[in-house]
């Protein structure tokens, strides 16, 4: 029983190979080949490729970089170098005489250890007249050689003193400028505000 189950599978499976064969066979025999036209039909063209765009790969993303600061926040700038403040010349009124007589100067005249030269009295004169009184007295004065003197203005009237005002004036113009070096208000016992010190100028001797 078996050989003859072996020898029917191999008679079917020769008649399957016969007929793939035929079939075959049948197919090539009606197939016709391509030429060379009909094979290159979909192959695009030298003009087609050079008016085709080429490919270009996309771009790549960059990542962006971030300010050095926030635009809320003031660029950083480096500091100055601080100015030299510029000196302004003082304001003020100029100095006289009056602020260069010394203290102790003016304690060695009252006590008589620095003798008084000469003295007058302005009292009763007009601001004119006085001024011309003490002018003649100093050019007396410095023509004898004579140092320090007194010159007794007066408090003035209920404090307004218009000669022991007008003195300061007096010296800085006129007959009386340039002969003063140094002036400032008596010692008490030799009249106090109401009368002043005054050293001249030593006269050069020719």
């Amino acid at each position: 029983m078996t050989d003859k189950k072996a020898s029917k599978a191999k008679s079917k499976a020769a008649e399957k190979d016969t007929d793939g064969k035929r079939a075959w066979a049948r197919l090539t025999a009606s197939a016709n080949p391509l030429t060379g036209e009909t094979r290159n039909r979909h192959l695009p063209t030298r003009a087609e490729k050079k008016s085709s765009p080429a490919k270009t790969a996309p771009p790549l993303e960059t990542k962006s970089t971030p300010p050095a600061h926030s635009p809320s926040e003031p660029p950083f700038e480096p500091p100055s170098e601080p100015r030299p403040p510029s000196i302004a010349p003082p304001v003020g009124r100029k100095p006289t005489p009056q602020d260069d007589l010394q203290l102790r100067t003016r304690r060695r005249l009252s006590r008589g250890t620095i003798a008084l030269d000469g003295k007058i009295d302005l009292h009763g004169l007009t601001l004119a007249e006085a001024e011309a009184a003490l002018a003649g007295f100093v050019k007396r004065a410095q023509s004898q050689h004579q140092i320090w003197l007194l010159v007794v203005t007066g408090k003035g009237t209920r404090g307004e003193g218009k000669l022991r005002r007008a003195l300061p004036e007096w010296l800085d113009r006129g007959a009386l400028a340039g002969r003063v070096v140094e002036y400032g208000p008596a010692a008490p016992n030799h009249g106090g505000g109401g009368a002043f010190y005054l050293r001249l100028r030593r006269r050069k001797v020719r």
